[in-house]
């Protein structure tokens, strides 16, 4: 079985703020008014293995995809403390 495409393998995949988004404007969701997704799944480890990333002509898999293991922050740092120096920082466009 082949294995899905993830937005931690994708490097067009970009926090801003509370969101992630695609940087060629691609909706991660269409429930969402900027097609954007919550932060918090990507803090609390999830696949993030969106349908319309499968078929993406767009998708870049140059990055290595991030092991399991290491996703995620929300179960072993304050997810609010890391946006905030994200934040201050003025990192929030970075590949997360």
């Amino acid at each position: 079985m082949k294995n899905k495409r993830t937005l931690y393998e994708c490097s067009h995949a970009r926090v801003t703020g509370e969101r992630i988004r695609c940087r060629h404007g691609h909706p991660f969701s269409l429930k969402s008014e900027d097609g954007g997704i919550e932060v918090k799944r990507l803090a609390r480890g999830e696949p993030l293995a969106l349908d319309i990333c499968q078929a993406c002509g767009d998708f870049d898999g140059s990055w290595e995809p991030m092991p399991e293991s290491e996703r995620g922050w929300s179960m072993r740092h304050d997810a609010t403390k890391y946006n905030k120096s994200v934040k201050k920082r003025g990192a929030a466009n970075e590949r997360w």
